[in-house]
């Protein structure tokens, strides 16, 4: 993880396959892993795991932290660990993947690992905190592959079921059939169920830590979750983590919860789901396109766009933008002359009626001189 991310696949394919044999072993060179990525220059031995419990070898080291017994690999600008960070995701992941056949359920190895993510990412060194966000993040994400793959499979056991039903029969491949499926349904039960551990053990602590890189980190995996697995987080108990940091103090944490939200946005089957999310967030999606940062500003009138091509504002709700058609920086001219233009004058003056015709063309008038943008 920390040199040569080549040898990973091979790596974990050898700890999987030891896993069958020595369960105990194995897991403790994954969690010594885990320590010595957060940088721990730790003396735990695998007795110290079998007998403490999760807490104790937590707070064994947060103690090396604040001795200085610890390395920062996470933000390290060594040459060698230049591609730390992108080793460390593949691990996790290819870890997920590889167990997807056997360990990932046998409520042992990830169950264990997530409580330790969980604990650490919860200590007050900043790089253990860094580090297991990461990681905790990572295993939802992997989680929801492995999920979305099982979600396949049910649909095509349940056709194959559906029809030997059909047929009038209850041999044994309908008993089969109904064997695979339950097998399925609880995989796919367990894995969410390990989500929302995370998602309340990790995220909710984690999405206003005090470092804005981790909240940055948070609120893009939550954007990815959304999107990719619209079944468990496309809820307003998840979404409202996107429209609260909106208001976040750094530009970084707005700019990322915007951009999570244009992805969001851009699926039309999740728009009828974002009826309540819109009404309570839209007036904030607004008022960021004057956001004082420019990075922020530019991707909030593009959010607007998407909710005016959805219908989700009025005409009424654009009179602050206005302004901005002659706002000094060249980027916010631009952005929002484009939604002016598609919005008012490409659509509004295809309307053949009369009244509305004659409103839109007066406006269309008074704006064009603003949308010759240099």
């Amino acid at each position: 993880v920390k040199h040569n991310g080549r040898l990973i696949s091979h790596a974990v394919k050898r700890l999987v396959e030891d896993y069958e044999s020595n369960p105990k072993s194995v897991l403790f060179q994954i969690l010594t892993m885990l320590f010595e990525v957060c940088g721990a220059r730790h003396d735990i031995y695998a007795s110290d795991l079998h007998e403490a419990a999760v807490d104790d070898i937590v707070f064994k080291l947060a103690e090396l932290a604040r001795k200085g017994l610890v390395d920062d690999n996470y933000s390290s600008k060594r040459k060698d660990l230049k591609n730390f960070k992108e080793n460390l995701v593949t691990f996790w992941d290819s870890l997920v993947l590889e167990c997807q056949n056997g360990p990932l359920f046998d409520d042992n190895l990830f169950t264990t690992i997530k409580d330790y993510v969980v604990a650490i990412s919860c200590t007050p060194p900043r790089v253990y905190r860094q580090v297991a966000s990461l990681v905790g993040l990572q295993l939802v994400t992997s989680f929801i592959s492995v999920a979305k793959t099982l979600s396949g499979q049910r649909e095509t056991t349940q056709r194959q079921l559906n029809a030997e039903k059909k047929k009038h029969s209850d041999g044994p491949a309908v008993e089969s059939l109904n064997k695979r499926l339950s097998i399925t349904h609880e995989n796919i039960t367990y894995l969410e169920e390990s989500m929302r551990k995370i998602f309340s053990g990790l995220f909710m602590h984690r999405y206003r830590d005090v470092d804005p890189e981790i909240r940055m980190l948070c609120i893009k995996s939550l954007g990815i979750w959304v999107v990719s697995y619209p079944s468990l987080f496309l809820q307003d108990i998840y979404l409202k983590y996107l429209g609260w940091t909106l208001n976040d103090k750094n530009a970084g944490v707005r700019r990322t919860s915007i951009l999570a939200l244009q992805s969001l946005y851009d699926v039309d089957d999740n728009i009828p789901s974002l009826g309540l999310f819109t009404e309570r967030f839209y007036s904030r999606m607004i008022q960021l396109a004057d956001d004082i940062d420019i990075s922020v500003a530019v991707p909030a009138i593009g959010l607007i766009k998407q909710l005016l091509r959805h219908q989700l504002l009025s005409d009424d709700d654009l009179g602050p933008l206005y302004d901005l058609l002659i706002d000094e920086p060249p980027m916010i001219r631009r952005a929002i002359g484009e939604l002016v233009y598609d919005h008012l004058i490409a659509q509004n003056c295809k309307t053949p009626s009369v009244a509305r015709g004659t409103r839109v063309l007066k406006d269309c008038t008074l704006m064009l001189p603003c949308l010759v943008i240099k």
